[in-house]
């Protein structure tokens, strides 16, 4: 009680101070309003005195303006007239790869990543034609190698028996191409590498071989209609390189070696092993592959159209 005592006492004593300071200073003249712009000079008993300004009347004045020259696109741009070109505004950066109207050839090799049985390689390309920035039409074609994982043996000596596999020959498609997205990233603080994502529809077909369970024992082929999904990241490195990654899942209906195979009067008998794949198992088959791919763009060089 006693600090709040005497703070309030402090406090008093300033305002009273305060007050007493604001009423001993002198009112201003009857005909002076208060806050008046008079200045110092004016209020005083004595004249102002003449100042002569004839030489700075120069200084203070603005210069006629001279005639541009014909040709002079910096004064006439100087004196209002009119932009006659846009290569001097840079509002927003251009891309850094045009595609539009450009064919793009893209060699690649995948690998399949779902079958943990058998393990096909692929070597084949890419033709897409870009009807705008980001649409594009083009064929797809590609050969496969096969590839018996460890697991396949393993699976044979462990359960005594031979899993029914097919493998893939060959296959292409017509495809259908959009970028959903473009940007950018730093590298290393050095660099600025442009990026875009890829996404595909593709129909065609596949051929797919039996594999044959018993020895010696001839195979058949399967020709089936095959649809797949892509999406994948493209890096632009010139004005006519890229480099890709994409995964593609190919989706089909697959015939496999009939299972009652060993009955038969004949099982060399191709024929008759044709009229009893009819009857094999079939089933829906998925390969998700992955692709690593180089793109070269003919023509190799593009052009901005600055709209007028």
């Amino acid at each position: 009680m006693k600090r709040l005592a005497l703070g309030l006492f402090v406090i008093l004593a300033n305002l009273s101070i305060a007050g007493s300071s604001l009423a001993q200073e002198p009112a201003p003249p009857a005909d002076e309003p208060a806050g008046g712009d008079k200045t110092p000079a004016e209020t005083a008993s004595e004249p102002l005195p003449d100042i002569d300004l004839s030489d700075l009347t120069g200084a203070l004045e603005p210069e006629a303006e001279q005639p541009a020259a014909p040709g002079d696109k910096k004064a006439a741009a100087a004196a209002g007239a009119p932009r006659k070109g846009w290569e001097d505004i840079v509002v927003v950066p251009r891309k850094a790869f045009l595609k539009k109207a450009r064919v793009e050839i893209a060699p690649f090799g995948g690998i399949t990543l779902n079958d943990p049985l058998i393990r096909h390689y692929s070597l084949g390309g890419d033709i897409n034609y870009y009807i705008t920035d980001v649409l594009s039409i083009g064929v797809e074609g590609q050969y496969f190698i096969k590839e018996l994982s460890e697991r396949e043996t393993l699976v044979g000596l462990q359960y005594y028996l031979v899993p029914t596999l097919n493998k893939l020959k060959y296959h292409w498609a017509g495809t259908f191409g959009y970028v959903p997205g473009y940007g950018k990233f730093g590298l290393f603080n050095k660099w600025i590498v442009h990026w875009d994502l890829t996404f595909a529809l593709g129909l065609g077909m596949i051929r797919t071989e039996i594999i044959p369970r018993a020895f010696g024992d001839k195979a058949f082929t399967n020709d089936n209609i095959v649809g797949h999904l892509g999406l994948g990241v493209r890096l632009f490195v010139l004005d006519w390189l890229t480099l890709s990654i994409t995964f593609r899942d190919y989706m089909y209906q697959d015939a496999f070696e009939w299972k009652d195979r060993a009955s038969m009067s004949d099982p060399q008998d191709l024929v008759a092993l044709k009229r009893e794949s009819q009857n094999s198992q079939s089933q829906f088959v998925q390969n998700i592959m992955m692709f690593f791919s180089i793109g070269f763009y003919v023509p190799p060089s593009f052009t901005y159209r600055t709209p007028r």
